[in-house]
């Protein structure tokens, strides 16, 4: 008891009612023994149609630390009477890291959210059979239901004093800003900064995307589709460190808005396969006037297929068509070096390792591109405290610097990444 009595319960508002708790499978590096996982959601009633938000907690129950990967979606049953629904919960951040290492008598916690299915009402029971998770009897109720069940519940007590806030109102409010940012901004490219011995030595990527709806909010639960849409930007620099004044020899900025289907098939497939759509508008420029101003516009389409468990080995297939929109009168010959297709392709081991390869055809045959990038978790040295990725890149081939399109170069860089 003296473990349980260290976790925090937490109310998330999504309008859900019920406590779970469940015993799991044991992860790659920790045995059932080793680890108690409990799920947590609110105490109101499941709204049928909107997202059920679940605190995975897990609990280390040793002298040592455990190193534990959280899954990236889990899927579930929810049986009513007869009838039997898919489900998945998802981490509601996809970009936050999915590797942690619980302190000895501690936890750490993931937040996933469930979408309840439509016309789902009255007694449930939800099982997620492949985490051998306990069943857990839910009550599924209409939204205007909700609504005057939460009207018509009694009031507080009056004949005393009240009872003190459990939180303070300032971390109330700073924890309601952190659930915003996280819920609405998350890593989209890679970020990393890395140097080599080729001109120019040194590398740096920013990127990040921002939902535009949010997930709880009454459009989204009428239409949840609108979730898909986001804006996103992506900042690649290339930096010369040789010389005295340390110049930036370009820098590449590329904003866009691109609406995505994760899951395409809504869980219904294996768990080992996946599709997800994504099509946008891109503008790329280097921000410079005159003769090396470069820019471009595209409308973009790219379905990417995952093959394999992301907790395992998986492999992923992402290939890219674009059309030029608008004029290219300041670079008429771009096209032939950046083309019209690209393919990404990755393979992960675990949480572990990760291959990636890019490559750009051009035009010609010989005007596109490579590129490698190659990352390693830091985190899983140091039990956990260093957030970082060891990174490596290795790009031939046109196109690296958006000033100098028409130049063919190579480089090798190694150095840290922050996301992936």
């Amino acid at each position: 008891m003296a473990i349980l009595q260290r976790v925090r319960w937490y109310v998330v508002p999504t309008g859900c009612a019920i406590l779970w708790l469940a015993v799991l499978a044991v992860s790659q590096t920790a045995s059932a023994q080793q680890i108690a996982p409990v799920l947590i959601v609110p105490k109101e009633p499941v709204t049928a149609g909107g997202p059920l938000g679940v605190w995975l907690v897990i609990l280390n129950t040793t002298d040592g630390p455990v190193q534990y990967s959280f899954p990236a979606c889990m899927e579930g049953q929810l049986r009513t009477g007869a009838s039997e629904r898919s489900v998945s919960a998802a981490l509601q951040d996809a970009a936050e890291t999915r590797d942690a290492v619980v302190p000895p008598g501690g936890y750490a916690r993931r937040r996933y959210l469930v979408e309840v299915p439509e016309g789902v009402e009255g007694q449930a029971v939800l099982s997620v059979p492949a985490i051998a998770a306990n069943p857990v009897a839910l009550d599924v109720r209409k939204a205007g239901v909700v609504a005057e069940a939460a009207e018509a519940a009694p009031p507080a007590p009056t004949g005393g004093p009240a009872e003190p806030p459990t939180v303070p109102v300032a971390d109330a409010q700073e924890s309601a800003a952190t659930e915003f940012f996280r819920e609405h901004f998350s890593g989209y490219e890679p970020l990393y900064f890395i140097v080599g011995p080729d001109y120019p030595n040194a590398k740096f990527q920013i990127s990040f995307k921002y939902q535009l709806f949010s997930n709880t909010g009454p459009l989204a639960k009428a239409y949840p589709a609108v979730k898909g849409l986001h804006i996103a930007y992506t900042q690649t620099s290339l930096w010369d460190l040789t010389s005295t004044s340390k110049p930036f020899v370009d820098t590449s900025y590329k904003p866009e808005v691109f609406y995505g289907i994760r899951r395409v098939d809504g869980g219904r497939w294996a768990n080992w396969l996946r599709l997800d759509l994504q099509a946008g508008l891109q503008h790329h420029s280097n921000g410079k006037s005159g003769a090396d101003s470069r820019s471009l516009n595209v409308a973009y389409f790219e379905p990417t297929l995952i093959v394999g468990d992301e907790d395992k080995f998986h492999f992923s297939l992402a290939p890219r068509v674009w059309a030029y929109l608008g004029s290219l009168d300041e670079n008429p010959d771009i096209k032939d070096y950046y083309g019209n297709v690209a393919v990404r392709s990755t393979m992960g081991w675990g949480r572990n390792l990760l291959l990636s390869a890019t490559g750009r055809i051009g035009d010609d045959a010989n005007r596109g591109s490579i590129q490698f990038d190659l990352s390693y978790p830091l985190m899983r040295f140091l039990y956990g405290n260093l957030g970082l990725y060891l990174y490596a890149q290795y790009f031939l081939g046109y196109g690296e610097s958006l000033l100098r399109y028409n130049e063919r170069t190579s480089a090798i860089r190694f150095g840290f990444g922050l996301f992936r």
